[in-house]
């Protein structure tokens, strides 16, 4: 790999990993800091409201900022073929994360039983993760080399479409 590839794989991967990572974080709040307008302090990781409310949006910022660096890096400097193996892995549990929560959320709505561990999203992460590593250990390699990567595309995407989802009852309060 030249110098270019590389520097467009790492920029590539960035903005990818930032998008996906920053949903991660405002879906399972994950801030590195905690900011408290009302008293101006400003806390490691997350802390609950003082005097008035907390802002988190700076620490998923950090947070993302700080793991897309990371992952960047790792991309530029792995082999070809790993690179293509952790496009379809990220792709697969991009979308069996919202496969599964979703079934989950619909099973929860129409169950005639409390079933409150479906509406937890620790559990269908972790679900999509060993749906995602099932598949990816049986994808032959060949239908990895053959993958668009384009296609790559779809996960910042879906990731943004997920938090404006999530995030539309503070903008229409």
């Amino acid at each position: 790999m030249t110098v270019a590839n590389k520097i467009v794989i790492a920029s590539m991967t960035f903005t990818i990993a930032f998008a996906v990572l920053y949903t991660i974080c405002t879906e399972f709040n994950l801030p590195l800091l905690t900011y408290h307008p009302a008293i101006g302090q400003v806390d490691f990781l997350r802390t609950p409201e003082r005097r008035g409310p907390a802002m988190y949006w700076y620490g998923w910022m950090l947070t993302s900022l700080i793991g897309a660096t990371v992952v960047a890096a790792i991309a530029s400097v792995s082999r070809e073929t790993w690179l293509q193996r952790a496009i379809a892995f990220g792709t697969i549990v991009a979308i069996g994360y919202l496969v599964v929560y979703t079934l989950a959320l619909f099973v929860y709505d129409r169950a005639t039983i409390e079933l409150e561990f479906l509406k937890s999203r620790w559990y269908a992460a972790i679900a999509a993760l060993v749906i995602a590593a099932l598949i990816s250990y049986r994808l032959p390699a060949k239908w990895n080399q053959r993958l668009w990567p384009g296609w790559v595309s779809a996960v910042p995407i879906g990731a943004l479409a997920v938090l404006a989802y999530y995030l539309s009852p503070y903008f229409t309060r």
